[in-house]
């Protein structure tokens, strides 16, 4: 429940190996917490360009781009 120290974690381990699926994952399930739609739909498209085959990330990257699509309306 502690978003922000959650988020500074994760950019500590991204800092130190910026190619951590894991990591670019959580901070997109942080940021869809957050309804930071657009970070966290930036952060699941990180973690597909590492890990292209994610089942998880890649449903996240169609459903917060249809939540984009509903909200340009």
């Amino acid at each position: 429940g502690d978003y922000d120290r959650s988020i500074a974690d994760v950019k500590r381990t991204l800092a130190l190996e910026p190619r951590h699926f894991g990591a670019l994952t959580g901070l997109g399930l942080i940021n869809m917490v957050l309804e930071r739609h657009a970070d966290a739909l930036a952060a699941f498209e990180a973690a597909l360009a590492v890990h292209p085959h994610l089942p998880y990330a890649k449903r996240m990257v169609k459903r917060l781009r249809a939540l984009q699509e509903k909200s340009t309306i």
